[in-house]
């Protein structure tokens, strides 16, 4: 498409998936208009910002009738009335989402990122070390996380020298190993896998699965060594694979164990040491194994390691504290050495990444606060161990609990039994309130009055009303020494604009 400059209009591309494919369709050398009933869309800035023309409000036919090829929205195939109208003015070709993922190929490396937590975080800070290092990297400037179905597989299109993607699952059978497929991941990432995201009728067996397709597609691997269930990964498969993993620790900690089964013969692992849930170093009496890391940290403090690859070995400082951010950064480094990133750059894009908002996010009004996307026992099972360590003796951790687990009670039951290491618990969410109720816990523990009320849609566990009542509460309990933490899609969805009012 590069080599003949034509006119394309896309019919309903102020949407996520519509936007995308203008874009595509501009870096591949088209003459892009967008047209689209909506005059109000957060697509608009960055259509603009790219050059695509927009006709808003309507569908003006002369913009039609002049367009060598009209795309349209997969949400507008089936409006009948609009494709008649389409068809009505103008003989250009019709197409939608799959002939643009066969004519405008990725041609430049691709590496998608997965697994149960860590995911954003890995995404991000190999951004970083790539940008660092002079290479672009496509962006979908989407306001969501946007890392399941088609946003992948567009954004590898866009402009960029090297696409890092992350890559999600609702736990459907296919959806990773398709969206790898389209995406042409040539470098699989797995954080790692824990029994967090199970939901419906879905068994941990099925959710395994799932991750596990990325393994069909990708010629390079990368797996965390202390994780089990990845590392099982590799004994069906031939091709190249780097292990990242933890070789010891400087700081004691309180990894809150978990037990795994043995991937080749189902007996329960012998652990010698955990340094976080499940991930640590273990053996079977089969002779399944934590195998040798490639790429390994030494001597880990809460927010400093020694980074060993091959025979180059560096101090690294972590402006983002944690055991999990010690993981994150060995896959965002494992997927560095994997492009051949020099290793000078991959010790400076670490230092130097400031993290993601919503991930161990610092808001001062006056009191210590921390929001956090922690929304499943693992990720709060992190900031909890991260959190336990940093804190002075004299202060006190009030946890503004938003959580409602995409594992359903279960899941927040577990949640509310790792909370048991903070001081005060402030519950904001219903599904919180009900695990509570559910557990004898020895914590303060301020109920609100608004989390009688279940707000649940999709994991939002909490209402802007809910978490504003807790954080006022949170607040008038926290004295100038102690920590809050707000964990929870609805903290951190709802906390950043109710704590400006705070702000000094």
């Amino acid at each position: 498409m590069k080599e003949q400059e034509f006119k394309a209009v896309v019919i309903g591309g102020c949407g996520t998936v519509g936007s995308l494919m203008a874009r595509v369709l501009k870096d591949n050398g088209a003459d892009v208009t967008v047209s689209d009933l909506s005059t109000d869309s957060p697509q608009i800035n960055i259509l603009e910002e790219e050059g695509i023309k927009l006709n808003l409000g309507e569908h003006d036919e002369t913009i039609l009738k002049n367009a060598d090829v009209i795309v349209v929205a997969p949400s507008l195939l089936q409006n009948s009335k609009l494709i008649g109208k389409i068809k009505s003015v103008t003989g250009a070709d019709i197409i939608s989402v799959d002939e643009i993922l066969s004519t405008c190929k990725v041609g430049k490396p691709v590496v998608g990122i997965t697994g149960t937590n860590g995911k954003t975080t890995t995404t991000w800070m190999l951004k970083n070390i790539l940008n660092l290092s002079g290479y672009r990297t496509p962006e979908h400037k989407l306001k969501m996380q946007g890392n399941t179905e088609l946003t992948p597989s567009f954004q590898a299109r866009l402009d960029g020298d090297i696409a890092v993607l992350e890559i999600g699952t609702h736990g459907n059978p296919d959806e990773i190993k398709n969206c790898a497929l389209k995406s042409e991941v040539s470098i699989g990432i797995i954080t790692n896998i824990s029994k967090d995201h199970l939901s419906g009728s879905h068994n941990f067996q099925d959710y395994i699965s799932c991750k596990r397709e990325i393994v069909d597609v990708a010629s390079c691997l990368i797996f965390n060594a202390d994780d089990p269930v990845v590392t099982g990964f590799s004994k069906d498969t031939s091709n190249k694979i780097f292990f990242y993993g933890i070789e010891d620790m400087a700081l004691e900690i309180e990894a809150y164990p978990e037990i795994r089964e043995c991937p080749l013969c189902g007996k329960k692992l012998e652990y010698s040491l955990y340094y976080l849930g499940h991930l640590g170093v273990y053996k079977c009496s089969c002779g399944f194994k934590r195998p040798e890391p490639d790429v390994k940290a030494f001597d880990v403090k809460n927010d400093s390691f020694k980074l060993v690859i091959g025979s180059n070995t560096a101090e690294v400082k972590l402006r983002q504290a944690g055991v999990h951010n010690v993981y994150n950064a060995l896959a965002a480094a494992s997927g560095a050495s994997a492009l051949n990133i020099d290793f000078n750059d991959i010790v400076r894009g670490i230092e130097s990444f400031e993290g993601v908002k919503g991930r161990f996010q610092k808001v001062d009004i006056g009191k210590q606060v921390i929001i956090d996307y922690a929304h499943n026992p693992a990720g709060v099972k992190a900031i909890i161990q991260t959190l336990i360590r940093e804190k002075p003796e004299t202060s006190r951790l009030i946890v503004v609990n938003t959580v409602s687990s995409e594992s359903g009670i279960a899941g927040d039951i577990e949640i509310a039994k790792i909370l048991k290491d903070a001081d005060v618990i402030v519950v904001a969410s219903n599904a919180s309130r009900k695990a509570s109720s559910e557990i004898n816990v020895n914590n303060h523990v301020i109920l609100t009055e608004s989390s009688k009320k279940g707000s649940k849609i999709g994991t939002l566990g909490a209402s802007k009303a809910q978490v504003g009542e807790s954080l006022n509460l949170a607040i008038n309990e926290a004295k100038k020494e102690d920590i809050i933490l707000i964990i929870g899609e609805g903290g951190v969805k709802y906390s950043s604009e109710i704590l400006g009012k705070f702000k000094n």
